[in-house]
Protein backbone atom coordinates (compact mmCIF):
# COMPACT_ATOMS: atom_id res chain seq x y z
CA UNK A 1 0.00 0.00 0.00
CA UNK A 2 1.47 3.49 -0.74
CA UNK A 3 0.94 6.42 2.01
CA UNK A 4 1.08 9.69 1.44
CA UNK A 5 2.13 12.51 3.54
CA UNK A 6 1.27 16.30 3.63
CA UNK A 7 3.34 19.18 3.16
CA UNK A 8 6.64 18.08 4.85
CA UNK A 9 9.86 19.78 4.56
CA UNK A 10 12.85 17.79 4.11
CA UNK A 11 14.64 18.42 7.56
CA UNK A 12 13.72 20.84 10.41
CA UNK A 13 14.57 24.61 9.55
CA UNK A 14 13.98 27.69 11.83
CA UNK A 15 10.53 29.33 11.88
CA UNK A 16 11.62 32.23 11.12
CA UNK A 17 12.86 30.86 7.60
CA UNK A 18 10.45 28.01 6.79
CA UNK A 19 8.94 28.43 3.33
CA UNK A 20 5.47 28.39 3.90
CA UNK A 21 2.75 26.17 1.96
CA UNK A 22 2.50 28.76 -1.03
CA UNK A 23 1.57 26.16 -3.76
CA UNK A 24 -1.78 24.37 -3.50
CA UNK A 25 -0.86 21.09 -4.02
CA UNK A 26 -3.06 18.21 -5.20
CA UNK A 27 -2.91 14.97 -2.42
CA UNK A 28 -1.18 12.14 -4.13
CA UNK A 29 -4.61 10.58 -4.08
CA UNK A 30 -6.16 13.29 -5.84
CA UNK A 31 -3.92 12.68 -9.06
CA UNK A 32 -5.44 11.35 -11.90
CA UNK A 33 -4.91 7.62 -11.84
CA UNK A 34 -3.26 7.18 -15.20
CA UNK A 35 -0.18 9.54 -13.67
CA UNK A 36 -0.13 7.56 -10.46
CA UNK A 37 0.13 4.21 -12.72
CA UNK A 38 2.58 5.82 -14.90
CA UNK A 39 5.03 7.21 -12.20
CA UNK A 40 4.62 3.66 -10.53
CA UNK A 41 5.37 1.87 -14.28
CA UNK A 42 8.06 4.13 -14.92
CA UNK A 43 9.61 4.30 -11.21
CA UNK A 44 8.69 0.85 -9.91
CA UNK A 45 6.97 -0.43 -6.70
CA UNK A 46 6.12 3.00 -4.52
CA UNK A 47 6.04 3.24 -0.98
CA UNK A 48 5.77 6.52 0.60
CA UNK A 49 4.51 9.74 -1.22
CA UNK A 50 5.25 13.17 0.96
CA UNK A 51 3.60 16.77 -0.77
CA UNK A 52 6.01 19.39 -0.95
CA UNK A 53 4.40 22.70 0.04
CA UNK A 54 7.05 25.23 -1.25
CA UNK A 55 6.68 27.12 -4.60
CA UNK A 56 3.85 28.88 -5.98
CA UNK A 57 2.43 26.89 -8.93
CA UNK A 58 -0.77 23.96 -8.57
CA UNK A 59 1.06 20.95 -9.82
CA UNK A 60 2.98 17.38 -8.63
CA UNK A 61 5.89 18.59 -6.30
CA UNK A 62 6.56 15.05 -4.24
CA UNK A 63 9.35 13.30 -2.80
CA UNK A 64 9.00 9.50 -3.69
CA UNK A 65 10.24 6.34 -1.59
CA UNK A 66 10.45 3.40 -3.84
CA UNK A 67 10.61 0.14 -2.66
CA UNK A 68 14.07 -0.64 -3.60
CA UNK A 69 15.07 1.79 -0.86
CA UNK A 70 15.68 4.52 -4.17
CA UNK A 71 14.66 8.45 -3.67
CA UNK A 72 13.70 10.63 -6.00
CA UNK A 73 12.00 13.90 -6.49
CA UNK A 74 8.93 14.03 -8.98
CA UNK A 75 7.17 17.25 -10.20
CA UNK A 76 5.10 17.84 -12.59
CA UNK A 77 1.97 19.82 -14.18
CA UNK A 78 -0.81 19.28 -16.86
CA UNK A 79 0.33 19.35 -20.30
CA UNK A 80 -2.64 22.25 -21.21
CA UNK A 81 -1.89 24.60 -18.01
CA UNK A 82 -0.50 27.73 -19.19
CA UNK A 83 2.93 27.04 -16.74
CA UNK A 84 3.68 23.90 -19.06
CA UNK A 85 6.30 25.20 -20.68
CA UNK A 86 8.36 26.48 -18.02
CA UNK A 87 8.67 22.77 -16.93
CA UNK A 88 9.75 21.48 -20.03
CA UNK A 89 12.09 24.87 -20.17
CA UNK A 90 13.53 23.22 -16.49
CA UNK A 91 14.12 20.01 -18.05
CA UNK A 92 15.85 21.13 -21.18
CA UNK A 93 18.03 23.15 -18.71
CA UNK A 94 18.73 20.86 -16.35
CA UNK A 95 19.62 17.97 -18.91
CA UNK A 96 22.41 20.30 -20.26
CA UNK A 97 23.72 21.68 -16.99
CA UNK A 98 27.82 20.70 -16.44
CA UNK A 99 28.29 18.02 -13.91
CA UNK A 100 29.61 20.60 -11.43
CA UNK A 101 26.77 23.10 -11.36
CA UNK A 102 25.60 22.45 -7.91
CA UNK A 103 21.56 21.42 -9.07
CA UNK A 104 19.93 18.30 -8.71
CA UNK A 105 20.59 15.47 -11.66
CA UNK A 106 17.83 15.04 -14.17
CA UNK A 107 16.78 11.87 -14.23
CA UNK A 108 13.74 11.46 -16.69
CA UNK A 109 11.64 14.14 -18.30
CA UNK A 110 8.64 13.53 -20.45
CA UNK A 111 4.58 12.87 -20.41
CA UNK A 112 3.05 10.85 -18.76
CA UNK A 113 -1.57 10.94 -18.64
CA UNK A 114 -1.01 14.32 -20.47
CA UNK A 115 0.94 15.79 -17.59
CA UNK A 116 4.74 17.04 -18.11
CA UNK A 117 7.04 15.35 -15.68
CA UNK A 118 10.09 15.86 -14.58
CA UNK A 119 12.29 13.06 -12.09
CA UNK A 120 15.65 14.36 -10.35
CA UNK A 121 17.63 13.17 -7.62
CA UNK A 122 15.73 13.77 -3.98
CA UNK A 123 17.85 15.98 -1.80
CA UNK A 124 18.54 15.22 1.85
CA UNK A 125 18.58 18.91 2.24
CA UNK A 126 16.78 22.26 3.79
CA UNK A 127 15.49 25.59 2.61
CA UNK A 128 18.53 28.33 3.25
CA UNK A 129 18.33 30.72 6.09
CA UNK A 130 19.24 34.21 5.00
CA UNK A 131 17.96 36.26 8.15
CA UNK A 132 21.40 38.23 9.67
CA UNK A 133 23.33 36.43 11.48
CA UNK A 134 22.84 33.04 9.87
CA UNK A 135 25.76 31.50 8.32
CA UNK A 136 23.66 30.39 5.25
CA UNK A 137 24.31 33.75 4.13
CA UNK A 138 27.78 33.48 2.82
CA UNK A 139 27.41 29.97 1.68
CA UNK A 140 24.91 30.79 -0.48
CA UNK A 141 26.92 34.01 -1.58
CA UNK A 142 29.80 31.53 -2.41
CA UNK A 143 27.88 29.17 -4.40
CA UNK A 144 26.33 31.60 -6.97
CA UNK A 145 29.48 33.84 -7.24
CA UNK A 146 30.68 30.37 -8.18
CA UNK A 147 28.17 29.65 -10.64
CA UNK A 148 30.09 31.60 -13.72
CA UNK A 149 32.88 29.59 -13.30
CA UNK A 150 31.14 26.29 -14.12
CA UNK A 151 28.28 28.02 -16.70
CA UNK A 152 30.72 30.16 -18.87
CA UNK A 153 30.54 29.57 -21.74
CA UNK A 154 26.80 28.86 -21.75
CA UNK A 155 26.08 25.45 -22.00
CA UNK A 156 22.99 25.68 -23.80
CA UNK A 157 20.87 27.55 -26.68
CA UNK A 158 19.36 30.13 -23.84
CA UNK A 159 17.68 33.41 -25.14
CA UNK A 160 20.13 37.02 -24.61
CA UNK A 161 19.47 38.33 -21.08
CA UNK A 162 19.13 41.81 -22.67
CA UNK A 163 16.43 40.33 -25.12
CA UNK A 164 14.41 38.14 -22.64
CA UNK A 165 14.24 40.53 -19.87
CA UNK A 166 13.92 43.78 -21.64
CA UNK A 167 10.33 42.14 -21.60
CA UNK A 168 9.80 40.86 -17.92
CA UNK A 169 11.65 42.31 -15.73
CA UNK A 170 9.99 45.99 -15.98
CA UNK A 171 7.00 47.86 -14.88
CA UNK A 172 7.48 51.19 -13.52
CA UNK A 173 6.27 52.71 -17.21
CA UNK A 174 3.28 50.48 -17.22
CA UNK A 175 1.91 52.28 -13.47
CA UNK A 176 2.52 54.82 -14.78
CA UNK A 177 0.64 55.28 -17.89
CA UNK A 178 -2.25 53.15 -15.88
CA UNK A 179 -2.15 55.93 -12.57
CA UNK A 180 -2.46 52.96 -10.37
CA UNK A 181 -3.80 54.24 -7.74
CA UNK A 182 -2.44 51.39 -5.41
CA UNK A 183 1.23 52.81 -4.97
CA UNK A 184 2.73 54.14 -1.32
CA UNK A 185 3.27 57.97 -1.38
CA UNK A 186 7.08 57.32 -2.48
CA UNK A 187 6.62 55.53 -5.63
CA UNK A 188 3.62 58.12 -6.89
CA UNK A 189 6.14 61.08 -6.29
CA UNK A 190 9.06 59.40 -7.98
CA UNK A 191 6.93 57.73 -10.55
CA UNK A 192 8.00 59.27 -13.61
CA UNK A 193 11.49 59.04 -12.15
CA UNK A 194 11.66 55.48 -11.76
CA UNK A 195 9.81 54.65 -15.53
CA UNK A 196 13.04 56.76 -16.68
CA UNK A 197 15.73 54.68 -14.65
CA UNK A 198 14.22 50.82 -14.67
CA UNK A 199 16.06 50.18 -18.00
CA UNK A 200 19.24 51.60 -18.17
CA UNK A 201 20.85 48.31 -16.66
CA UNK A 202 19.48 46.38 -19.94
CA UNK A 203 22.85 47.58 -21.39
CA UNK A 204 24.89 46.03 -19.72
CA UNK A 205 23.29 42.49 -18.81
CA UNK A 206 24.73 41.05 -21.44
CA UNK A 207 27.33 38.43 -21.64
CA UNK A 208 28.08 34.63 -22.11
CA UNK A 209 27.47 32.77 -18.76
CA UNK A 210 24.07 30.59 -17.90
CA UNK A 211 22.14 32.98 -16.13
CA UNK A 212 19.76 31.01 -13.45
CA UNK A 213 16.94 33.82 -13.21
CA UNK A 214 15.06 33.07 -10.23
CA UNK A 215 17.59 33.00 -7.17
CA UNK A 216 15.57 33.25 -4.06
CA UNK A 217 15.14 31.75 -1.26
CA UNK A 218 12.72 28.80 -2.05
CA UNK A 219 15.31 27.58 -4.93
CA UNK A 220 18.41 27.19 -2.72
CA UNK A 221 18.88 24.48 -0.44
CA UNK A 222 21.34 23.40 1.59
CA UNK A 223 22.81 19.78 2.43
CA UNK A 224 23.95 17.82 5.69
CA UNK A 225 26.86 18.93 4.69
CA UNK A 226 26.62 22.00 4.29
CA UNK A 227 26.71 22.47 0.23
CA UNK A 228 24.39 24.47 -0.90
CA UNK A 229 22.50 23.58 -4.02
CA UNK A 230 20.37 25.49 -6.65
CA UNK A 231 17.08 24.12 -8.12
CA UNK A 232 14.43 25.05 -10.42
CA UNK A 233 16.19 26.12 -13.63
CA UNK A 234 13.30 26.91 -15.61
CA UNK A 235 14.13 30.74 -16.63
CA UNK A 236 17.69 30.24 -17.76
CA UNK A 237 19.22 33.10 -19.91
CA UNK A 238 22.29 33.67 -21.40
CA UNK A 239 24.37 36.96 -20.10
CA UNK A 240 26.24 38.76 -17.53
CA UNK A 241 27.46 37.05 -14.53
CA UNK A 242 26.48 39.78 -11.92
CA UNK A 243 22.87 39.05 -12.46
CA UNK A 244 21.95 36.02 -10.36
CA UNK A 245 24.35 37.82 -7.76
CA UNK A 246 22.39 40.95 -7.58
CA UNK A 247 19.73 39.09 -7.57
CA UNK A 248 20.17 37.93 -4.04
CA UNK A 249 19.70 41.57 -2.79
CA UNK A 250 15.83 41.93 -2.38
CA UNK A 251 15.72 38.33 -0.80
CA UNK A 252 18.35 39.09 1.84
CA UNK A 253 16.32 42.32 2.59
CA UNK A 254 13.00 39.93 2.59
CA UNK A 255 14.81 37.76 5.26
CA UNK A 256 15.25 40.93 7.44
CA UNK A 257 18.60 42.48 6.36
CA UNK A 258 18.96 46.22 6.02
CA UNK A 259 19.34 47.11 2.22
CA UNK A 260 22.98 48.80 3.50
CA UNK A 261 23.44 44.95 5.14
CA UNK A 262 22.46 43.21 2.32
CA UNK A 263 24.92 45.04 0.11
CA UNK A 264 27.52 44.29 2.61
CA UNK A 265 26.93 40.50 2.36
CA UNK A 266 27.97 40.77 -1.39
CA UNK A 267 31.05 43.26 -0.83
CA UNK A 268 33.67 41.18 -1.60
CA UNK A 269 31.89 39.31 -4.54
CA UNK A 270 33.89 40.62 -7.76
CA UNK A 271 31.08 40.28 -9.98
CA UNK A 272 29.65 43.28 -7.49
CA UNK A 273 31.94 44.87 -6.84
CA UNK A 274 32.93 45.39 -11.19
CA UNK A 275 29.82 46.05 -11.92
CA UNK A 276 28.66 49.83 -12.13
CA UNK A 277 27.03 51.98 -9.14
CA UNK A 278 24.11 52.93 -11.95
CA UNK A 279 23.64 49.78 -13.38
CA UNK A 280 22.64 48.18 -10.22
CA UNK A 281 20.49 51.18 -9.11
CA UNK A 282 18.58 50.82 -12.27
CA UNK A 283 18.37 46.76 -11.79
CA UNK A 284 17.03 47.39 -8.47
CA UNK A 285 14.23 49.63 -9.59
CA UNK A 286 13.40 47.60 -12.41
CA UNK A 287 12.65 44.85 -10.05
CA UNK A 288 10.87 47.01 -7.74
CA UNK A 289 8.98 47.76 -10.89
CA UNK A 290 8.11 44.10 -11.72
CA UNK A 291 7.17 42.97 -8.27
CA UNK A 292 5.20 45.84 -7.90
CA UNK A 293 2.95 45.76 -11.42
CA UNK A 294 3.19 41.92 -10.90
CA UNK A 295 1.29 42.11 -7.48
CA UNK A 296 -1.32 44.09 -8.75
CA UNK A 297 -2.85 41.51 -11.29
CA UNK A 298 -5.51 39.12 -10.77
CA UNK A 299 -4.01 35.52 -8.98
CA UNK A 300 -3.40 32.98 -11.65
CA UNK A 301 -5.44 29.73 -11.77
CA UNK A 302 -5.06 27.51 -8.79
CA UNK A 303 -1.79 30.17 -7.39
CA UNK A 304 -3.66 32.05 -4.29
CA UNK A 305 -0.39 32.73 -2.72
CA UNK A 306 1.86 34.28 -5.26
CA UNK A 307 0.11 38.02 -5.57
CA UNK A 308 0.84 38.15 -1.66
CA UNK A 309 4.77 37.20 -2.31
CA UNK A 310 5.21 39.69 -4.88
CA UNK A 311 3.66 42.56 -2.51
CA UNK A 312 6.54 41.71 -0.01
CA UNK A 313 9.03 41.04 -2.48
CA UNK A 314 8.22 44.53 -4.21
CA UNK A 315 8.19 46.07 -0.72
CA UNK A 316 12.00 44.87 -0.24
CA UNK A 317 13.18 46.09 -3.98
CA UNK A 318 11.66 49.52 -3.50
CA UNK A 319 13.51 49.87 0.01
CA UNK A 320 16.80 48.87 -1.99
CA UNK A 321 15.99 51.59 -4.57
CA UNK A 322 15.20 54.31 -1.66
CA UNK A 323 18.45 53.10 -0.37
CA UNK A 324 20.68 53.26 -3.80
CA UNK A 325 18.87 56.74 -5.12
CA UNK A 326 18.49 58.53 -1.89
CA UNK A 327 15.86 60.40 -3.75
CA UNK A 328 13.23 61.56 -0.26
Amino acid sequence: MITWRGYHRRVTTPQSVQQAATAVRPRWDELPAPLRDGLAELLGEITTVEIQGGGFTPGLAARIQLADGERVFAKGIPAAHPLAGKYRDEAATTRRLPAATPAPRLRWDGQIADWVVLVLDDLDARHVDLSPGSPDASRVVAMVAGLADVLTPCPIDAPAAELELADLVHGWDALAEASAADLDEWTRRHLSDLAALETDWLAAAGGTTLVHGDVNASNLLIDRAEGVCLIDWAQPVRGATWLDVVDLVPHLILAGHTPAEAEAVLADVPAWRDTAPAVITSYAAAFAGYWERSSLRPAPPGVPYLRAHQARAARAAIAWTMHRTGWA
